[in-house]
């Protein structure tokens, strides 16, 4: 049941209304039943406890309400009181879909998962709205990981003709089809659904996407236009064009896909992070710093972000706001090795030298086979003279002279001119 349907809504308030002005309310069968179904999806146990009195007081005979009580027991998982009010109702040679939906339940819960899948079927012969059945035995198969039975199940809830296609079933039934890889009957399959339902954009998303799945990318271009021909809104299918536009380097398309994807209602910092790294590759560097801002006000943890944004402020030559971001990295062990000698360049620029070596000796350690590393550290060491620890850094280097002299020369040239330095690096070995 949708409940933002505002018929429900309109019926739990007035009920509610009447129940906190102390007043004895009236409503049928069907009314209550839609209450009570509102309560136990919300998770409202204690509201559906009251409402259960109420309807049981104004309508004592009703069977429907007997159920509710059951399955409000399965709710609250007190599965030996739940079968115990079934084994009393079936005495009663009471049967219903919901009483073979309840068994069920009880059953898979003690692991006769067989058993209730039969039972299930059997509910499904016979239920008057078979969707909730079909649902199921669905999340049945899926929490088992058999997807060729999920796939089946979902594909005759999707082909019922008297009903619009649910979004839940599509997600889940393109996701199985995800992990056992069918693109093929997937394409097929969502192709023929748009046929019932041209303008659900959500159809042409997911075919877009298993398009992709097979390196098609002009075919997944095209799916995704359809999808935002059919909702401008839809956000994600504006995402996966920018993201297509952006691997082709069309970056003004993607900016402005991506913009077009900017979810007020569901704000991503991801896609603040996507529209970041173009303003800064098409220069606009004072704006990528506010995307990078808004991304990171939206997701703080986001390291990528983090480093982007210091490099945006090293172009900018604003090394203090850069070294806030480069140590927020640090302190998380989030960065790689590129990130390194930016984080020294804006160490050096402020003077902070001593800083600098701390960072290129963790570096060292942390990524021994970047010798870049240990040049620079020895080059470092060297403008302290600190001469010792500097040799040593070039004697763990195992280079020949020539090599590492060269090497050296392209890092710190101007060193190459102190006596002491060429001194060691000639006598190195």
């Amino acid at each position: 049941m949708r409940f933002e349907d505002q018929e429900t809504l309109t019926l739990v308030n007035a009920f509610e209304e009447a129940l906190s002005q102390g007043k004895e309310p009236y409503f049928d069968v069907e009314d209550l039943e839609l209450i009570l179904d509102y309560y136990l999806d919300t998770g409202s146990f204690e509201q559906t406890k009251t409402a259960l009195e109420v309807a049981q007081n104004i309508h004592p005979l009703a069977f429907t309400f007997k159920i509710k009580e059951v399955q409000l027991d399965i709710a609250m998982k007190d599965f030996t009181r739940a079968e115990a009010k079934l084994n009393h109702l079936e005495g009663l040679n009471m049967r219903s879909t919901e009483l073979l939906i309840a068994r069920a339940t009880i059953l898979m819960h003690r692991g006769a998962t067989k058993k209730g899948l039969q039972l299930l079927d059997e509910a499904l012969e016979n239920a008057e709205d078979p969707i909730e059945v079909l649902q199921m035995i669905a999340d049945t198969y899926l929490s088992q990981g058999d997807y060729p039975r999920a796939i089946n199940t979902l594909v005759q809830w999707c082909r019922m003709e008297d009903e619009e296609l649910d979004e839940g079933a599509l997600y889940q039934l393109a996701m199985c089809l995800d992990f056992t890889n069918e693109y093929d009957r997937a394409i097929a399959l969502f192709q023929s659904f748009t046929e019932r339902e041209p303008y659900n954009a959500l159809l042409w998303y997911q075919l877009g996407a298993f398009y992709l799945r097979l390196n098609n990318e002009a075919k997944a271009m095209e799916m995704f236009q359809w999808a935002v021909t059919a909702d401008d809104s839809f956000h994600a299918g504006h995402f996966e064009m920018g993201r297509i536009y952006e691997r082709n380097e069309e970056y003004i398309n993607a900016l402005t896909s991506y913009k077009q994807s900017v979810n007020e209602e569901l704000p991503s910092g991801y896609v603040h992070f996507r529209i970041g790294m173009l303003e800064a590759e098409l220069g606009s560097l004072n704006e990528a710093l506010r995307q990078f801002d808004q991304a990171i006000a939206l997701e703080p943890d986001m390291d990528d972000v983090h480093l982007e944004r210091a490099s945006v402020y090293v172009e900018l030559e604003q090394y203090a706001e850069a070294i806030k971001d480069y140590k927020k990295v640090w302190l998380e062990e989030a960065y790689g090795s590129e990130d390194v000698l930016d984080f020294v360049e804006c160490l050096i620029e402020l003077d902070h030298l001593d800083e600098a070596i701390t960072i290129l000796y963790d570096a060292v350690d942390r990524f021994p086979d970047v010798l870049q590393f240990r040049l620079v550290l020895a080059g470092y060491l060297f403008a302290t003279d600190d001469i010792v620890s500097a040799k040593a850094v070039l004697d763990d280097l195992h280079l020949n002279r020539d090599e590492l002299r060269t090497l050296f020369a392209e890092y710190f040239p101007d060193l190459l001119e102190i006596p002491i330095v060429a001194a060691i690096l000639a006598e190195l070995k």
